[in-house]
């Protein structure tokens, strides 16, 4: 009985560890999509907006634009999750 109590309780730590190098890669590796892949420089100001919309659906496209102390500026479109 002691060993199946053993054989179980080893199980149980691999398991624990394992889940938790998981959760531990999940919070270090942010996966970025082609939309985000531009990053803000210093100087920048950037927002989001939503520039698609209607009744039934709400947001459809939104796009991230951003400008420069400079007045340069530049908009892409981004992941509807991401408008406010």
């Amino acid at each position: 009985m002691k060993k199946i109590r053993k054989v179980l309780y080893r199980f149980r730590l691999i398991t624990s560890f394992l889940a938790l190098v998981l959760l531990l890669g999940a919070l270090v590796v942010t996966p970025v999509g082609a939309d985000d892949s531009i990053a803000i420089e210093a100087g920048e100001t950037c927002e989001n907006g939503c520039v698609g919309w209607d009744v039934i659906n709400g947001c459809t496209r939104c796009q991230r634009c951003c400008v420069k102390d400079t007045g340069e500026w530049k908009c892409w479109i981004v992941d509807k999750g991401l408008c406010p």
